[in-house]
């Protein structure tokens, strides 16, 4: 009896003291980075495997307009062929129809595109698709807590992230990624990205962050093709939580502005 009951408290202990559970990482993750309202300015650098660089710059937007509905307006400024172009991401947690429009001042025209059938293409010319900036409701997926890991020097809690339903994963041409969260304030830190037939094809990293009052938002992410060796550098900078007007992400505002 009471070898079993050192066995118990050993048990407990072990639980208290180094144990998380997978609710708890995903919870916490949610609070940082939930941010009902984001504005700042974007550089994306695209560098190509020899070196090269591309450059785009916009004006970005984001806000919970409900617990729905989580939009996303993206206003480019360079290089000159694409000035004034405008992006609006509609993301809907509830399962309606991602939406995403565009407006192209070349022909003055605001055009619907399903993010359904382009979920795998990619933003901009980078290495950024459109689901990466689309949010996610986290009860149409399934994740697997991986344990305790160092990645690039940093200790982070991983889970195996991956789409209940095999259209789900052909949307976004990903079979699963695994996540990793920064242990210290639970940011997610890096992401992997695996292809459909299981193979490594792209590497998410946080290389800088930002506290904006309750929530810790990344403000220097680079995400590298490691099948391609091609490379992209998002930098935010002039970060504001300040509440954002409604009708910015109205299709009305991208012609209109």
């Amino acid at each position: 009896m009471k070898k079993i009951s050192i066995i118990i408290l050993l048990l407990f202990l072990s639980f208290t003291v180094f144990g998380i559970t997978l609710e708890e990482i995903l919870d916490k993750y949610e609070a940082t980075a939930s941010i009902p309202n984001l504005s700042t300015t974007l550089s994306v650098k695209l560098i190509s495997a020899n070196g090269e660089i591309r450059e785009i710059k916009a004006q970005a937007y984001q806000k919970t307009i409900n617990r729905d509905l989580v939009s996303r307006l993206f206003l480019f400024d360079f290089p000159p062929s694409i000035r004034n172009t405008g992006l609006l991401i509609n993301s809907f947690l509830n399962g309606d129809e991602n939406v995403m429009w565009i407006y192209l001042p070349a022909v003055k025209r605001v055009k619907r595109i399903a993010l359904a059938t382009s979920g795998g293409g990619y933003f901009m010319g980078s290495d950024f698709s459109y689901s990466d900036f689309i949010s996610k409701n986290r009860d149409d997926y399934i994740q697997e807590y991986l344990g305790e890991v160092v990645l690039d020097g940093t200790p982070c809690y991983a889970v195996r992230e991956y789409g209940k339903t095999l259209k789900q994963k052909q949307d976004m041409k990903v079979s699963y990624m695994i996540n990793y969260y920064r242990k210290d304030d639970f940011i997610m830190f890096g992401r992997d990205f695996y292809d459909l037939a299981g193979e490594l094809l792209k590497e998410y990293r946080v290389k800088d962050s930002a506290v904006l009052g309750q929530y810790i938002y990344p403000t220097v992410i680079q995400m590298t093709n490691v099948q391609t060796g091609h490379s992209s550098l998002i930098e935010m900078t002039n970060l504001s939580t300040d509440v954002i007007p409604d009708r910015y992400f109205a299709t009305r505002y991208l012609k209109n502005r």
